[in-house]
Order: structure tokens, then sequence, then C-alpha cells
């Protein structure tokens, strides 16, 4: 049933995150740009969320654990201005605004991974070491305990009396590992942000999974039962505790953030355990035996992009510069989307980092101006993407702002830059709320989780999909599960998958090839983003011209075809907000119509 759209409280709902976002943003920002990027200061940056959202589930020595993943941005980030041959490096300089203009497109590229990747090969050597591991933490988070009482709660107790018993499953058969599994539950595992920069902004996530799983009840037989932890705002040290918890109580995980995931998956690597997981780091995810990720890579988005900027936005003459988070994940799709811009012709004049969590962009912007940059490539997440269209607005300066999805694609985002996000239209690895898929979730989670916000917060739509995907792989997994079983499943019979919410991925033995083609978005229709075309695309050609099939890639390096979908004819953004069908459409994908560029 679709929700009505015309309740008030909804209407309160629909700008909490929006508003906390904002008086914190504004808030950090009066520190100035003494503050930028240090993460030993996280505590006092963007925090929307109440203190209860933020209570830690690992042990006192996690939570004292200093953010090791936020290697790259403990000195303030840079910009960069290589000469022919310097690389496009993106080395951090004593004055926190400064940048560097880029002499070529062409040059080696900065080793992606940065001080991200030693984070990640720190993380995944200290799992293995003894001590603490973590705080019991088996206890519901606020948020989930919104949610109780909807649908199945955390005890393993049958339904009341009278009720009928289902008949127990059958016992998993075969060799396989079954931890977490029990006759009539198993345990799946969340990780978020409890603690760190992200905290307010994922509050509702436990709300949304236990949304999820109470609406899809038993699979198989068993009840899903969910299990919470703590990622710290992608805190190497948090993610080591928590994980060592993780594989020994929960029978497969979900996380959504980049870094996070990026982190996370050499260790869940190290324990066998299998993870679904949103974006994450193209050449960690290829390399991953149980990580399967449910969105496009920022790498393999990039290219795309390129054609995206000549050939529907008309800007391929624009000078472009690329604003990026200093993540791993960030750095390769920079060096994918240079290499792509520069044999479609198109000129990128100069790249500048910024902090994840970065509250204060006036030098940064002023770097941008000064440089002339008439397109800005934003790829950052949506607090370090608030700062820039924020501070952008208020110097003037008005740029053609695009970028990958999801990133800062999302309705917080529009409502926390005071309108700064009207007319952006970029890509998404998503869907948005005015699809059919999107209606479906608002109602559910008015029902499950009202007065929460989720209902109206886009962002918490793209954990209802990851959830969406995990579900099904235990359905078709069948009966006798086991770990080794959930994965044969996502290699052998989730390939083209569509649950409406994200693009079909592809996957195979070895073959971590995940999502290849991409949604457009735009903001805004009544303060909110909408898909800007209808339907998936594999790439966005010259007119008449078919984007050439994404290779699969992985341990296998099996090549091929892979199948996309299309947009329906007669369909555009004069159409929205009308509800838009999702179909997939066996063979090519058809490019975009030409829009007018962004002014």
């Amino acid at each position: 049933m679709r929700p009505s759209p015309d309740r008030p409280h909804r209407f309160l709902s629909s700008r909490s995150v929006a508003v906390l976002v904002i008086m914190a943003v504004i808030g950090a920002g009066c520190a100035g740009n003494a503050g930028k990027g240090a993460n030993s200061q996280a505590g006092s940056k963007v925090n929307a969320g109440p203190a209860d959202a933020a209570a830690p589930a690992a042990s006192a020595g996690a939570g004292a654990a200093t953010p090791a993943a936020g290697s790259d941005q403990s000195a303030a980030p840079s910009g960069t201005e290589p000469a022919a041959g310097t690389g496009g490096s993106a080395a951090a300089s004593a004055n926190s605004g400064s940048g560097t203009a880029s002499g070529s497109s062409a040059g080696a590229a900065p080793a992606a991974g940065g001080a991200s990747g030693s984070a990640r090969t720190a993380a995944a050597a200290g799992s293995g070491s003894s001590g603490s591991s973590g705080s019991a933490g088996g206890s519901a988070s606020p948020a989930r305990s919104a949610a109780a009482g909807n649908g199945p709660s955390g005890s393993a107790s049958a339904g009341g009396p009278g009720a009928p018993t289902p008949a127990p499953p059958s016992a998993p058969s075969g060799p396989g590992t079954t931890t977490g599994v029990g006759r009539d539950t198993v345990n799946v595992g969340l990780f978020y942000a409890k603690t760190g920069f992200y905290a307010g902004l994922l509050r509702n996530a436990p709300a949304v999974m236990q949304a999820a799983f109470d609406e899809a009840g038993p699979i198989n037989g068993r009840r899903l039962m969910l299990k919470t932890y703590d990622d710290g705002s992608y805190n190497t040290s948090t993610i080591q505790v928590e994980e060592k918890r993780a594989q020994g109580e929960s029978f497969g995980l979900v996380s959504l953030v980049s870094e996070s995931d990026t982190i996370l998956a050499p260790l869940v690597d190290q324990h066998k355990v299998p993870t679904i997981v949103g974006n994450i780091d193209r050449d960690v995810a290829v390399n991953s035996h149980h990580v399967f990720s449910l969105m496009a890579y920022w790498a393999r988005q990039a290219p795309i992009l390129a054609e995206f900027i000549q050939n529907t936005l008309g800007a391929g003459n624009k000078k472009i510069g690329i604003v990026y988070e200093g993540t791993s994940t960030a750095k390769a799709a920079k060096e994918a989307f240079k290499a792509k811009a520069a044999s479609l012709g198109e000129k990128v004049v100069f790249e500048q980092p910024i902090a994840t969590d970065q509250t204060t962009c006036a030098n940064e912007v002023a770097n941008m101006q000064s440089h002339g940059v008439e397109l800005v490539f934003l790829m950052n997440g949506p607090l370090g993407s608030i700062c820039m269209l924020r501070d952008a607005r208020a110097l003037g300066y008005k740029p053609i702002w695009t970028g990958v999805g999801t990133t800062w694609n999302f309705n917080a985002t529009a409502t926390a830059t005071g309108g700064a996000a009207e007319g952006i239209r970029m890509l998404t690895s998503s869907t948005t709320l005015e699809t059919p898929r999107g209606q479906h979730f608002a109602a559910l989670m008015h029902q499950k989780a009202p007065n929460t916000g989720a209902e109206d917060d886009d962002l918490m739509l793209l954990y209802y999909g990851l959830a969406q995907g995990f579900i099904e792989g235990l359905r078709r997994t069948g009966p006798n599960l086991s770990r080794e079983s959930f994965e044969s499943t996502f290699e052998t019979k989730m390939t083209g998958y569509d649950s409406g919410y994200f693009p079909p991925p592809t996957f195979g033995p070895g073959d971590r090839t995940g999502v290849t083609s991409v949604g457009v978005t735009r903001c805004c229709v009544s303060g909110k983003w909408v898909m800007d075309q209808p339907g998936w695309h594999a790439g966005f050609p010259p007119a008449g011209k078919a984007p050439a099939s994404a290779p699969r890639i992985g341990r296998s390096g099996i090549e091929g075809a892979v199948p996309h979908l299309v947009e329906p004819e007669g369909q555009g953004f004069a159409d929205l907000p009308r509800p838009v069908e999702l179909r997939a459409v066996p063979g090519r994908t058809r490019a975009g119509r030409r829009l007018p560029a962004q002014t």
C-alpha cells in the first residue's frame, strides 16, 4: 500500500536527518580550517545522530583506538598539480588548500590505496593476534528496538500459544561451516557506524535491516536474527575487534560504506565469512573469495562518467576538476576516469583531495576557481560534498557538478546545502524514492519504524537493497545452509538478479565482476533526488552507437558480454515524479537521450 503523501508527521521526519546534518556541519564549520581533515577531531565534526545511536558495541580498547583507516587524512589534504611525468601524485603539503593542475592527462598513476592499503594490511595482520574480542555487544541498538514487535524478536522462541509450529528444516548435509545457523534461526550481522562521523546519518540502519527481515519472514524455515557491529566510521581498530566477534557468531555479514568494506574484506576472507557489501575498492573486491558487491564499483563507473559528461551533459569541452576523498576506492576511480577522459579528448586541469568528513572547503573551492575549472567531478561521501557545495554557493562559484553513485546524491545533501544541488545530474548505482521500489520501502518503514525519518531517507534505501540481496541468496541456497553453499549460490545463481534497487550483478566461480551498469539521478523534484532517465545504462556513447559490453573480471579471468537493462521508450525526466517501472531486457543497452547541458 502506498503511504499517504500528506501526513504532517512524515514531513517532519523527512527533514530530521538533513536538519541534524545542517546543524552539525555549521557548528563544526565554525572551528575554521584548523580542524579540517584531522581524524583526531572527528568527534567534533558532523555527528548528526542522537547520543544513544552512537553507543559503541566494541570493548573499551576498541573505542579508544584511533581510526587508522583515516591515515590518508591525518594531515590536511592538498591539491595536486602534476607537471608532465609527475603522475598526478596527490602528496600532502603544508598548505592545506594548495593544489596541483594537470599538465597532461597521462602519467604514472599513484598507487591505489595509499595509506588506506597499509591500514587494510594492518587490519588483516592484527585480526590473527590474540586479545579481547570486544564486548558481548549482542544487545539491540535503539533503532532496532524501535522496530521490534513488528516481526520476529531477538529471542529464538516460536509464536504464542496455539500458533502452528513449522517443521524444522533439514540439518545441513555434507561438509560445510554452519556458524550462526540454528534449527530455526540464522544470525546475520550488520556492520555500520555506531560511532564516528557517520553515526548520525546511519543511525537507522538496524531498523531498516530488521524491517526487511520481518517482512521476509522465515527463509527455508529459519528466522533471520540481526546482530550489529560498529565500523567506527571506517575505523580500522574498531573493525578489527568487531569482526573478530562477528565471525564467531554470525553466519554472514552486510556492510555498505566503501572504505569500511575495503578494510573488512581481507578480514572476512581470512575467516571465510560470506559478506555482502555496497561500494568497495574494486582491486580488493576482485581478489576476494568471500565478498560480493551489489553496487557498481566507483572505478567501473568513472569511465562511464567520462562518456556521460561528453555525450549526455554535452560538456566534453569544459575544463574538468576532480575533488576526491583520500581513500583507495576514490583514488582508483580517479585514475580510471582520467584515462577514459584522455581517450575522449577531455581535459582534467586540477585534482583536489579533501577529507571524507571535511567541514570547511573555502580553500578548495578557491583552488577550483583559480584554475578555471568549469566542471567538477565530486567523488566524496555526503559530508565532504555538503561542504564543497555549500561553500561554492557562498563564494558564488557555479560550475557543472557531477559524480558517480551512490556517493552524495541523497536528500539530506540536497537539504543541507540549501538548494546548492539543484539541477545536478550524476550517475547512481541505486534507485530513488519516487520509483515503485522506493515507494514500497517508504510504506514499509512507515509501518515498521514510524517517526524515525527512515521512510524518507534514501540513504537507508541502500541498506534495504543490500538486505534484499542477502535474503534472496538465502532463499536460493535452500534449507541445507552453510557458508560454503551460500557462497556457491552467489557464484552460480545470482547473476542477473534484479531486485529493482540495484542494477543486476554478474558473479561466477572466481568472478567478482559485480554490477556493470548505472542509473542517472537528478536534483530535485520537491526537494528530493529522482531518476532522471529510467532504467540502467552500460554506457553513454554518441547517439546511434551502442556501448561496449563490460568484460567480466576476477581471479578466473573470464571474458564475455554482460546483460544490461534498457530505458523504456517515451519516458524521460518530464514524466517524473510519475513512478517508472524498471524492466530487464536482454541484449544491448540503448544510450540515453541527450539532455540540455547543466547551467
